[in-house]
């Protein structure tokens, strides 16, 4: 699904020469309080241009603008776009990660697969601009790479957990059944938010569909059986077969 990396595409080396941008960068770590917050500051800004014009027409004039702040001070908390861009899709699948991680499982496990791809989706709708470089980019920008296959692991991993837990599954048969459903997901979300496929949006095109449609696939494929029918909305009813079931109004 993803596009082969490109093997000219390279970073070029950051030098800290006098005179240089990069000569005035501090790092994270040896910034006081008042720093932290401004370079926070950037980093949203940044986050809000990338999401309104994507990857290649962001500027670091349009985000010292939406941060109010002089340009030179961008190159004092990063070297380039690419890294406050890296460091923004990391922050939004920390975030993505943490939610999954304190979800409730309890008496009935399609409610837990659901509200987890209820929020996955929904993020993704939310920030288009992370949405394609860690779609479109990853195959050219090995940073992208990283932090996608990194963290799609971790959000794997929480997922053969829950095979672990409510469906009996052992460890190792848990894992690779999660990396497989996991797969199914990222289709999804590919299929639905980048390509907009048609066929996906047979009975709806909003996040809530979409994610009841990877919902009640995964909850089938895992239990071999439909979901519940009182815990689906319309068009989970469609899928598992009801098709009586008519839109909301």
């Amino acid at each position: 699904m993803k596009a082969q990396k490109n093997p000219s595409v390279t970073r070029a080396p950051n030098k800290s020469a006098p005179g240089s941008k990069s000569a005035y960068f501090k790092p994270a770590a040896m910034l006081n309080p008042r720093g932290l917050r401004s370079r926070e500051r950037l980093k949203e800004a940044a986050r809000e241009v990338l999401n309104e014009k994507g990857y290649h027409s962001l500027r670091v004039q349009d985000i010292t603008e939406r941060a109010a702040a002089a340009n030179g001070l961008f190159y004092r908390y990063f070297h380039d776009l690419r890294e406050i861009v890296a460091e923004i899709c990391s922050d939004f699948f920390d975030q993505l990660i943490e939610a999954s991680g304190t979800l409730d499982v309890g008496d009935e496990p399609y409610n837990w697969i659901y509200q987890n791809h209820r929020d996955v989706v929904d993020r993704f709708a939310q920030n288009p601009g992370v949405l394609a470089v860690l779609f479109g980019l990853a195959g050219d920008y090995e940073e992208f790479d990283v932090i996608w296959k990194r963290n799609a692991h971790k959000w794997n991993l929480q997922v053969a957990g829950f095979l672990q837990a409510s469906a009996g599954f052992e460890r190792s048969h848990a894992e690779r059944m999660g990396f497989v459903l996991g797969a199914m997901i990222e289709g999804v979300i590919y299929q639905a938010l980048i390509r907009h496929t048609d066929d996906l949006f047979e009975f709806g095109s909003e996040p809530k569909d979409i994610a009841e449609t990877s919902a009640v696939m995964w909850y089938r494929a895992i239990f071999l059986t439909n979901p519940p029918i009182n815990l689906l909305g319309v068009t989970g009813k469609h899928l598992a077969g009801e098709t009586t079931a008519k839109k909301d109004t």
